[in-house]
């Protein structure tokens, strides 16, 4: 995997990059909006986001379960864009029609909230189904692009009407949805995509296809998303507020593990089903060790600076995100499993363990919210992500024969990743120098004072061993030159290039 390392590191950091302006616009909302307003806002948010889901007819899988037929790659490039407007059009129109029915019910928001929020929805499954493609195409650079320009639009304008006081919840809305075009474009004009003709004879296919792991797709976003209308119905606006501020802050444990699972997609489906097997089993250790430290990192983090940076009307998050933490890292673990799953075109693997966690999580918010609220929320969410990624472990180790243990990172693995960590910051040194009154690293030599940036036989960079007595280092010019002075038997100093 070493080829992709940058690929790896870019999106890495686009997606650093895209969270990093995503919390600065959450406490810009939470500064500006009382903790009710957030919770309509992100109602509001939910209800589109929800539309796009159910009404994406998982054509994204499709893509990439029909993406092994090489001829049909570039028809189902050009074809992404077009049926996500399609398709997003569709689907944002019915979900208007039953945000009318349901007004004045389950603190629905207001009418014209949600058809503002639902004008993003064709925008949205255009973006899903590009985005995908992208990736499969082994461009995620090009993912990383436009979804760091999205955060950063979105950011911006979030940043400037907080400052000016004109922030409302209907603008926060507004400026979500000029985000997906920003993205969509960025997409298309990055060459990530291309915007063809909608083929109707290969839209009606790929439909089709993804019709068969709609009902898995469905009950997985459901099972992401159906704990904030719970709660909504059975707590209100302010636990809804609280809850989706903690869940946003536990998906930055996922960070370093989506990059991973995106950029070793394409990789999953290069070998055979044999090869395949193996390949998911090493990525999945290792992001078992990438999510655990990203979990720990982001709890700490989390209990630390949440009330300074928030205030106190949210601390209650920071037991909340303790909570779903867990969960969020088996999600991510579980991710080259799904994708292994969706390969062996069985819509039983992929349909069967979503329905099964959405039922158990429906019945568990269903007993803790009324008891715990945003807690109970949580801890429900995180058993009802257990029980999914145990159905894809069990799946997973019945159809490649590999089994469960090879799927849990070993002690070897640990220290050998450690040492290269370690071995990776030390090379960082290479071409600095080491001082050594102060212990620091300069940027230049300071002449008496530092090893040379080009080892000696006597030097080890690696330790920054002392320098040997009676030698000084002096620096000529621009250029690192450097120059040995010894002391001969006469007291006299002679020079030796």
């Amino acid at each position: 995997m070493t080829d992709r390392q940058p690929r790896f590191l870019w999106m890495l950091a686009a997606r650093a990059g895209t969270l990093a302006m995503g919390i600065v616009a959450s406490v810009v909302v939470a500064r500006a909006l009382p903790v009710e307003g957030r919770g309509t806002y992100y109602m509001a948010v939910a209800f589109a986001t929800t539309a796009m889901a159910l009404g994406h007819l998982s054509v994204e899988q499709a893509q990439t379960a029909m993406w092994a037929q090489k001829g049909r790659r570039s028809s189902l490039q050009a074809n992404s864009v077009p049926l996500g407007m399609s398709v997003g059009t569709a689907a944002g129109v019915l979900a208007v029609g039953v945000g009318v029915a349901f007004q004045g019910h389950g603190n629905i928001p207001d009418i014209w909230l949600l058809v503002t929020a639902c004008c993003a929805v064709p925008l949205g499954m255009s973006v899903l189904y590009g985005t995908n493609i992208t990736v499969l195409r082994d461009r995620p650079q090009v993912a990383g692009w436009a979804m760091l320009a999205s955060g950063v639009i979105q950011c911006l304008c979030l940043v400037v009407l907080g400052v000016t006081g004109l922030l409302t919840v209907r603008l926060v809305v507004i400026v979500w949805v000029i985000s997906f075009a920003v993205s969509l474009a960025v997409l298309v004009a990055a060459g990530g995509v291309t915007a063809g003709r909608l083929d109707l004879s290969l839209a009606r296919a790929t439909c089709g296809r993804g019709l068969r792991f709609h009902p898995g797709s469905a009950a997985g976003y459901l099972l992401l998303r159906s704990d904030v209308f719970l709660l909504n119905a059975l707590g209100g606006p302010r636990d809804v507020g609280i809850y989706t501020l903690a869940v946003t802050l536990a998906e930055l444990s996922r960070l370093a593990v989506d990059v991973f699972a995106q950029v070793t997609l394409s990789r999953q489906f290069d070998a055979d089903v044999a090869d395949s097997a193996l390949v998911t089993a090493r990525i999945v250790r290792f992001m078992v060790l990438l999510g655990m430290a990203s979990a720990v990192t982001t709890v700490a983090a989390v209990s630390a600076l949440i009330t300074p940076v928030y205030g106190h009307a949210y601390a209650e998050a920071a037991t909340v995100v303790a909570c779903l933490v867990p969960g969020v890292l088996l999600l991510g673990a579980g991710r080259p499993l799904s994708s292994f799953l969706l390969r062996m075109r069985s819509s039983r693997v992929v349909v069967l363990p979503s329905l099964v966690a959405l039922v158990v999580n429906v019945g568990l918010n269903g007993v803790l919210i009324p008891r715990q609220g945003p807690v109970g929320c949580a801890v429900a969410s995180t058993v009802a992500y257990l029980v999914l990624v145990a159905f894809q472990v069990t799946y997973f180790v019945r159809l490649s024969g590999i089994g469960w243990r090879s799927l849990l990172p070993t002690s070897a693995e640990g220290r050998r990743i450690s040492v290269e960590v370690k071995r990776r910051c030390g090379a960082l040194h290479t071409g600095r120098c080491h001082d050594l009154r102060t212990g620091r690293c300069a940027a230049r030599p300071v002449p008496g004072r530092c090893h040379p940036p080009t080892a000696e036989p006597w030097a080890n960079t690696n330790s920054l061993q002392p320098i040997p007595p009676r030698q000084v280092f002096r620096w000529r010019s621009s250029k690192p030159r450097w120059r040995q002075k010894e002391k001969t038997s006469s007291g006299e100093a002679t020079s030796k290039g």
